[in-house]
């Protein structure tokens, strides 16, 4: 799939005007109806665009207004498309929206955990997790990041051929399991690691699943054509996988080790918190595993594969990037602070290839959002994809600058026009602690390796759940000594 530039001038935001849709926000304006985009069929509804186009459709509706209906089937979905829109939905009045359809999806596969899990238990079990996410709680993280990252790169050997999108997502994964699970397994690491390639194949599938059964009416998603029993059996291995997990951190609490002094994110599940004494039951704690694991390991690697991608046809990028790694002192942390200018690529990254191209919400009351009246069960889509190439808050928005943000930082954009975790209290609990995965794993291929394209392959952007490259083979080379 390509994407094409099907992109139209919107006018540029000012910093006294908060947005298009300021003019009709009043409650004391009459409502307006959210135009329908055309190209309806009967019965179908913009489904057949939708699935086949995907993010081209969702890209091509922006310029019709803040706030447009498409159907799937008979059932009409709003598309926010204004960055005050997103902003509204997701922070100003968030507590009158739940998740919405695609987390209904994922419930059955990967349980009520952090991801899909609504109002007071959603606050309990953030609340509950939040000191595991604290920055000293991840700098704590950072050696074994670092261990992991430094023993599969070393691995490489001169004019290898990498299989980077592969490799990326089971690092990560085996990066994500030996913090979220005890480190101090009898087994060691090797165990970690196994256990890190069992859980980013069966991560795969159940995404695929999830995705099906968004965009698919359920008969249809549901169909063994589509392979729905394999997701399931999918969805059932992780299950068991998080369950072991949970059942021998739970033997050690019993045994009497203070539960928090082992490390990992596991511990402090099952830690006592004011707001919850007793902890996470086993249950609660194995749906949280899950949903760490699922936005943790494959959204971050599929961010990792994005940024080798570019590096690989941007040498200047690498050296530069090389120099700064090189540059940070012995036992300093990387960050924004001591890694600025790897960390403006990243943010470029999360701009240009923003992994979730398709997240969803649904009003739990009416409510008028932009000056459009939305029944109660309405369902809402937004693409942080599509607001993210929106050439009216990124000049030439499909080139790649990292250097674009020192003219104009997150701070200078609307809110809601940058959201690559999302905004409010549904904003991604692990936003700081992925961002120092993919430093400390960049600075460990960087410092050693040039990755470069492989001869006549074609990187191609595949989207499903989330948004991939097609396949990623990249030769990597040594520095030249001096």
């Amino acid at each position: 799939m390509r994407f094409r530039r099907t992109f139209k001038k919107r006018a540029p935001f000012r910093a006294h005007d908060s947005g298009r849709c300021r003019a009709v926000r009043s409650i004391t304006a009459p409502a307006v109806a959210a135009p329908i985009v055309p190209g309806r069929l009967p019965l179908l509804g913009h489904l057949p665009q939708l699935a086949v186009k995907r993010v081209e459709f969702l890209q091509s509706v922006r310029t019709r207004g803040d706030i447009v209906r498409i159907f799937l089937g008979n059932r009409p979905v709003f598309i926010l498309n204004s960055p005050e829109a997103v902003h509204d939905v997701l922070l100003t009045q968030s507590r009158k929206f739940g998740k919405g359809l695609l987390f209904d999806v994922a419930r059955p596969f990967i349980g009520n955990g952090i991801i899909t899990s609504e109002r007071d238990f959603h606050l309990r079990q953030r609340r509950a997790l939040q000191p595991a996410f604290h920055r000293n709680s991840i700098a704590a993280c950072v050696g074994t990041m670092t261990d992991i990252a430094e023993e599969q790169v070393s691995a490489w050997r001169p004019g290898e051929v990498i299989a980077m999108d592969v490799v990326m997502r089971r690092m990560m994964t085996v990066m994500l399991v030996a913090t979220l699970f005890s480190t101090e397994r009898p087994e060691g690491a090797a165990a970690v690691a196994e256990l890190g390639e069992q859980v980013a194949e069966h991560l795969t599938t159940v995404m695929r699943g999830v995705f099906v059964g968004t965009v698919l009416p359920a008969p249809i998603a549901s169909s063994r054509v589509l392979g729905h029993r394999k997701y399931l059996a999918a969805a059932a291995a992780l299950r068991e996988l998080a369950d072991t997990a949970v059942r021998q951190a739970r033997q050690t609490q019993q045994a009497g080790q203070a539960p928090t002094a082992r490390g990992d994110l596991l511990s402090v599940m099952l830690a006592g918190t004011p707001g919850n004494p007793r902890g996470m039951t086993d249950v609660e704690a194995r749906d949280e595993l899950l949903s760490l694991l699922m936005a943790g390991a494959e959204t971050t690697s599929t961010t990792l594969s994005w940024a080798l991608h570019e590096l690989g046809r941007r040498p200047e990028i690498t050296r530069r990037m090389r120099a700064e790694c090189d540059a940070l002192p012995a036992g300093a942390l990387p960050g924004a602070a001591t890694l600025p200018f790897t960390d403006r690529f990243l943010r470029e990254v999360l701009r240009l290839h923003q992994p979730s191209w398709l997240l969803m919400r649904r009003a739990l009351e009416p409510v008028r959002v932009c000056g459009v009246e939305l029944p109660r069960g309405a369902e809402l889509v937004y693409s942080a994809v599509t607001m993210h190439r929106d050439p009216a808050y990124y000049p030439e928005p499909l080139r790649f600058d990292p250097d674009r943000w020192l003219a104009r930082t997150e701070k200078d954009l609307p809110p809601g026009a940058y959201v690559p975790f999302a905004l409010g209290n549904r904003k991604c609990i692990g936003d700081h602690f992925a961002m120092t995965e993919m430093l400390v794993v960049l600075r460990a291929i960087v410092s050693r390796w040039r990755p470069r394209p492989v001869e006549g392959h074609r990187v191609r952007p595949v989207v499903q759940a989330l948004i991939r490259p097609n396949a990623l083979p990249m030769r990597v080379s040594p520095w030249p000594a001096g």
